[in-house]
């Protein structure tokens, strides 16, 4: 145990968030929600951080969000308010665009060195994102072509070291999977990259998305305990989807696509949404 912050017992959290002790381990087993300091002789010890996310979980819960999404919304409200970059005026993404439309490989990957150096996860796939969406639309295939070939390796690294110190034991197992044909290995990329940030593991699905029925038999077998669908198109699939969170109501269901809070998916289904 080494750490220079200020250590709470479990008696003390209890006290502190209203949260009884017991709760407090089930939602550090089930759910991942936080890890606590643990001392010697195995006894747990909480930080300052530990007990604001409880008590924001507490919060959550009692505005009706179910305990089992809590920890990736608190993981996304904290991305937004803190991972930002300055860029002064170097245009990150203007260069990169320029680079890959002369199919300039030493110049592209001389910006993508740049952009995954200097550049904090949440705005980073945000600008990836939207390359992505821009090379995809571009009327050369070859340069769509060109730019998955530089950046999915690097996102691929990016997954690698997310998911290098994972305690297996504890993290979930999400499937990943595309909704559309249209949908691009990088935007599936970048989502794995955004849940492994918040916990997951991910098995991923390049294949189209399957049915309800065999999608679930398969989350059965790979022991998934929640599902991640991408769709980059805004296409989303209520009565689809509806469909699924009413059937399997214990299993987390999250959902990214492109202004997801314009679609307000989450006031429609169960969900923990993401705009990509």
């Amino acid at each position: 145990m080494t750490t220079n912050e200020a250590l709470y017992p479990i008696r003390e959290v209890s006290s502190l968030t209203g949260v009884n002790s017991i709760t407090l381990r089930a939602w550090e087993r089930r759910y991942g929600l936080i890890e606590p300091v643990r001392t010697d002789g195995g006894h747990r010890l909480y930080t300052l951080e530990h007990i604001d996310t409880i008590k924001a979980a507490v919060k959550m819960t009692k505005e009706g969000i179910p305990i089992s999404q809590v920890k990736a919304r608190i993981s996304q409200i904290k991305l937004n308010k803190n991972d930002e970059v300055i860029t002064g005026d170097y245009d990150y993404q203007s260069r990169l665009m320029d680079a890959l439309e002369t199919l300039d490989l030493e110049s592209v990957n001389q910006e993508l060195d740049q952009v995954f150096m200097n550049i904090g996860d949440t705005w980073l796939f945000k600008l990836l994102f939207e390359v992505n969406q821009s090379v995809s639309v571009n009327s050369n295939p070859a340069i769509f072509t060109f730019w998955e070939s530089e950046v999915l390796p690097r996102l691929y690294t990016r997954l690698r070291f997310a998911l290098r110190y994972m305690a297996l034991h504890a993290c979930k197992k999400i499937w990943v999977q595309a909704d559309y044909s249209n949908s691009s290995q990088v935007g599936l990329l970048i989502a794995v990259n955004v849940l492994a940030k918040n916990g997951y593991y991910p098995i991923i699905n390049h294949k189209l998305g399957t049915q309800n029925q065999s999608l679930f038999e398969c989350m059965q077998q790979t022991q998934c305990h929640a599902l991640a669908v991408v769709d980059e198109k805004q296409l989303f699939d209520e009565t689809r989807w509806a469909s699924w969170t009413d059937s399997h109501p214990s299993l987390e269901f999250h959902y990214f696509t492109e202004h997801a809070e314009e679609l307000a998916i989450a006031k429609k289904i169960q969900v923990t949404a993401y705009s990509i």
